[in-house]
């Protein structure tokens, strides 16, 4: 009976914990669309699905980053982001895809980092997870944008090369922001996937 309220309690802090950093995901995406260096706004919420990562799982991560990409989406679909406006007029399937794949993609790859790292001490897998998330993020994002939306990247590169204009011109700055932002919250993050409940 004991093991059965526990299983319980357990499934429900689970369920809390996700679905409080779902919202937060949602709000600081929304937020952070007003906050582009460039075309690209920053993405904020990466180190909260480190967190649902690294807490919970390769799993909650992929579904934290789908709601990411669902913010991204919206985005597009309402025009406040620049860049996901003109994907989304160019293709909305291949958007569609593209955008909540990509999501799902970096944070499954986080939460597989910290479980491959956090074996011996669960900090490495912390900056494991908070390195993999922003490069799988960029390298989605970068070749969608090269091989699915090639005419949207040509026409913005002008004469310049189109993978050096996506690389360092379109991306370039908001990975490095991204990079730094999630490595210096590897201590916070540690922190808080200590209190979001247990698994």
């Amino acid at each position: 009976m004991a093991t059965a309220v526990n299983r319980t309690q357990s499934r429900t802090r689970r369920l809390t914990g996700t679905a409080i950093l779902m919202a937060l995901v949602v709000l600081l995406q929304m937020l952070a669309t007003f906050i582009r260096p460039g075309l690209i706004p920053v993405n904020l919420v990466l180190p909260i699905i480190v967190v649902g990562a690294a807490r919970y799982g390769a799993k909650t991560g992929a579904l934290l980053g789908i709601c990411f990409g669902g913010v991204v989406l919206a985005s597009g679909i309402t025009g406040t982001a620049p860049l996901s406006a003109l994907m989304w007029a160019a293709n909305p399937f291949l958007m569609t895809i593209a955008t909540l794949g990509r999501g799902a993609a970096f944070g499954y790859m986080a939460g597989l980092a910290y479980n491959l790292m956090s074996k011996k001490n669960p900090q490495d897998g912390i900056l494991a997870a908070a390195i993999v998330a922003p490069i799988v993020n960029t390298l989605i994002f970068l070749l969608a944008l090269i091989f699915l939306f090639r005419p949207i990247l040509v026409n913005m590169a002008g004469d310049t090369n189109i993978i050096y204009h996506a690389f360092i011109g379109m991306a370039g700055t908001n990975f490095i922001i991204e990079m730094l932002i999630n490595v210096g919250l590897v201590s916070v993050i540690a922190r808080l996937v200590r209190l979001v409940g247990s698994k």
